[in-house]
C-alpha cells in the first residue's frame, strides 16, 4: 500500500486488517508513509519516491517495492489492487476500465482544468496497462487469490479479464462500530448547535473526495427539488472543483442549504448527527463511508451500484435511486417527512453492519482466504514474477 492512514478509505482497510493480522502472524508493511497503525507488531518497510502528481506517485512506489520486496521471501505478499509486482493475494477495489468509464461519463459535469483532466486520463490510462498484465491468465504461472470487495467488482473483473483458474473469493470492507455508532440525543443536538444547525432541519450527508465520480452534482440538483427549506445537505471531504460546485448550488437556488463542511477529523459525529446518508455516486467499488454512515444508525439513499447492490435491502435499511435529480427527490419525500421511518431504516442498517461488516470479521475472512490458498498452492515462498 502506497499510504497507510486512517483518512482514505482504502488505506484504513488495509490498517485494520493489518493490525488484526499481526496478532497472530508476522506481518510487514512496505509504505511511504504508516500513519494511524499501530506498528509494535509490525514490521515498516519505507518506501521513498515522489508523491505528486499520481502517476508519479504511483510508479515510484510501484518500481521501488518490486525492488524491496523482491529481496525478500513470504508466504503471502497482499496487494492492494496493482501496488506489488509480486503480489499473490490482490485486494480489488475497482477495475480500472469500469472507473474509466465512469470518469468519462461525468466529464460533461465536471469543470476541473484540462490540465488536471490530461493527468488523470494518463494516470487511468498507465494503470489500466499494467493491471491487465496482473489480472489476466498467465500459463505456467501459480494464478493469484483475488479479493474483490464486492459481487460488482468480481463481475467487473471477470468481465474484463481473463483471470483463468484463479481463485476468487469476495471479502467486503467494514466498520469499526465502536467508533462509528448511533449518537445520544445530547451528543446528536450538540454538535448541530455546534455547527450551526436548527433542531428540525433534516441533514442529508455526503461524504468523500472526487465529486463528480460520487454524484455531488446530483445531490445538489435534487436538494433543488425538495421543497423544504429545512432540508441542508452537508458535504464532508475536499474536492479540486470546489468552487464549481458552489456555482452549481448558486445557480440552482440552494447555496444556503449546501454546507460544504471540508475534510472532517470528526466525521463519525458529523455521521451520527445526520439524518439521511445521500449517496447518488456513479461508480463505487464498495464505499466505506456507506458502511460506516449505516454503522451511525443512517438510513441509506444511494444508486444501485457496486456495494450498495450488496448491502441495501429496499424498504428496510436504505432506497435505491436513479443518477437522476427528480427521482432522487421523490425517493428522499418519505424519509424526509416521516422521521419514525428514518430511525427504523437506520436501527435496521446498524444491525446488518454488526452482523455482517466488522473488521473483526473480514480479518477471519481474509486469514481463512490466506490458508486455503497455501493449501490449494504449495509454494510457500513467492518470487517476484516478471
Amino acid at each position: 500500500m502506497i499510504n497507510c492512514n486512517r483518512r482514505d478509505g482504502t488505506a484504513r482497510a488495509v490498517n485494520e486488517v493489518a493490525e488484526r493480522m499481526a496478532s497472530k502472524h508476522k506481518v510487514h508493511l512496505f509504505a511511504r508513509r504508516a500513519e494511524e497503525i499501530d506498528l509494535s507488531k509490525i514490521k515498516w518497510h519505507r518506501m521513498p519516491g515522489l508523491s505528486w502528481p499520481a502517476l508519479l506517485d504511483f510508479t515510484t512506489y510501484y518500481a521501488l517495492a518490486k525492488l524491496a520486496i523482491s529481496r525478500r521471501c513470504f508466504d503471502i505478499i497482499h496487494s492492494i489492487g496493482i501496488n506489488a509486482a509480486a503480489a499473490n493475494v490482490i485486494t480489488i477495489q475497482n477495475i480500472q476500465p469500469a472507473k474509466c468509464k465512469a470518469f468519462s461519463q461525468q466529464s460533461e459535469h465536471s469543470r476541473i482544468s484540462v490540465a488536471r483532466k490530461f493527468s488523470r486520463r494518463l494516470y487511468l490510462k498507465t494503470t489500466a496497462i499494467i493491471e491487465r498484465k496482473a489480472y489476466s491468465h498467465r500459463p505456467m504461472h501459480t494464478p493469484p487469490l483475488f479479493l474483490p470487495v464486492s459481487r460488482g467488482v468480481e463481475k467487473d473483473l471477470r468481465s474484463h479479464y481473463d483471470i483463468g483458474p484463479a481463485p476468487v473469493r469476495i471479502i467486503p470492507n467494514a466498520a469499526d462500530t465502536n467508533i462509528f455508532k448511533p449518537l445520544d440525543p445530547a451528543e446528536r443536538e450538540s454538535w448541530r448547535q455546534a455547527n450551526g444547525f436548527h433542531p428540525k432541519d433534516i441533514i442529508l450527508i455526503f461524504a468523500g473526495g472526487e465529486w463528480g465520480r460520487k454524484g455531488l452534482d446530483i445531490a445538489i440538483r435534487t436538494l433543488g427539488k425538495v421543497p423544504h427549506p429545512n432540508v441542508k445537505l452537508f458535504v464532508a471531504g475536499n474536492d479540486p472543483d470546489l468552487r464549481g460546485f458552489e456555482s452549481l448550488a448558486s445557480e440552482l437556488g440552494v447555496r444556503n442549504r449546501v454546507i460544504f463542511g471540508g475534510f472532517r477529523r470528526d466525521i463519525p459525529a458529523v455521521l451520527g448527527a445526520s439524518d439521511i446518508f445521500f449517496f447518488p455516486s456513479r461508480y463505487e467499488a464498495f464505499s466505506l463511508a456507506t458502511i460506516e454512515a449505516a454503522a451511525c444508525g443512517l438510513p441509506i439513499v444511494a444508486t444501485r451500484i457496486n456495494g450498495t447492490e450488496d448491502f441495501i435491502n429496499p424498504g428496510e435499511n436504505g432506497v435505491f435511486i436513479e443518477q437522476n435529480a427528480e427521482h432522487a427527490a421523490r425517493a428522499l419525500h418519505p424519509l424526509v417527512l416521516n422521521a419514525g421511518l428514518r430511525k427504523a431504516m437506520g436501527r435496521s442498517a446498524r444491525r446488518l453492519v454488526e452482523t455482517r461488516y466488522t473488521w473483526d470479521r473480514v480479518a477471519a475472512m481474509t486469514e481463512s482466504a490466506y490458508l486455503e490458498y497455501l493449501e490449494e498452492f504449495a509454494n510457500k515462498c513467492v518470487p517476484l514474477q516478471n
